[in-house]
This record gives structure tokens, sequence and C-alpha cells, in this order.
């Protein structure tokens, strides 16, 4: 897994798939994720629907991602 981002959005790159998320980073430093955003993936896969199966399984991925030393935390709202 790799994620990297701007202050708009992160970008998340699992399984040989990439997903965009928008959200905010903020100076604390964290980035608080928009769930809304968790839709598609990126092309080539663009066609394909991310469940809530999906959804559900990229939070916790991402979230524990996140808690590790010298990463930005990831929250999701």
């Amino acid at each position: 897994m790799k994620i990297t981002g701007t202050r708009s959005h992160i970008r998340v790159e699992i399984e040989g798939k990439v997903i965009l998320i928008n959200g905010e980073l903020t100076t604390t430093p964290a980035f608080y994720a928009d769930i809304k955003s968790i839709k598609k993936w990126e092309p080539p896969y663009d066609q394909e629907e991310i469940t809530e199966e999906e959804k559900t399984k990229l939070i916790q991925i991402i979230t524990e991602e996140s808690q590790k030393e010298g990463n930005i935390r990831v929250y999701f709202e």
C-alpha cells in the first residue's frame, strides 16, 4: 500500500488499483477524509463500483497505515 496526497485529497494505491479520496489536510498534521468520496477506482478500474465491504476494508487499512510512526494520521468523517 502506498498513500500520497495533497492538501485536498489522498491517493491510495492498493493491490494494483488506485483511489482518490477527497478531504482536508490540517496543521495538526492530520488528514480528514470524506467517506462519501469513496466511490470508484481510478482508470482502468473506473467501471468497478466500490462495495460497502471494500469501503470498510479500505478505511480500516488506511487508518492502520496512518497510525504507523512518521505517517500523517487519516481520519474518516
